[in-house]
């Protein structure tokens, strides 16, 4: 298999999101790797604004919190020895990912798994699985192997 020489990390500040921090540290080690930190302000409150819904105020403080997690796992990761270049984006997850990969020859894309019973994948959907036909490059999904998913 091929060393994956440029890692897009997705993380939204989440316990899975910091799961897929810890668990992808090898990866980032492996000889010389250039780490991207990518978060997404989401899209639904771009949506709202532009119907009224969601004041400036309301999304600038959205972005200054995506701002803060990005900032957390910047240091994070820069506590294990890796240097990362933290990047934000506004959209739909999955495809503001599946760009950014595209637009840096991304090799692996890692992203964090949180188990949850079918209604809530059903409604709010899965990033992971909603990358496998976006991307092309490997996609690694981390999660904690001692969580349990819930109840459907």
């Amino acid at each position: 298999m091929k060393n994956f020489d440029t890692i897009l990390l997705a993380y939204d500040g989440s316990e899975e999101g910091r799961v897929a921090l810890r668990r992808s540290l090898p990866l980032l080690h492996a000889g010389e790797v250039t780490t991207h930190l990518l978060a997404v302000v989401p899209l639904t409150g771009a949506v709202a604004a532009a119907e009224g819904f969601y004041t400036e105020s309301m999304y600038q403080s959205e972005r200054e919190r995506v701002e803060r997690i990005l900032a957390e796992g910047v240091a994070m990761l820069e506590a294990q020895g890796v240097a990362a270049e933290g990047v934000i984006r506004v959209g739909e997850p999955a495809h503001q990912i599946a760009k950014f990969a595209a637009e840096h020859a991304i090799d692996l894309v890692v992203v964090g798994h949180s188990k949850r019973g079918v209604l809530s994948r059903w409604w709010q959907g899965s990033v992971g699985a909603s990358l496998l036909d976006r991307l092309d490059c490997s996609l690694l999904i981390a999660q904690d192997p001692g969580s349990e998913p819930p109840e459907a």
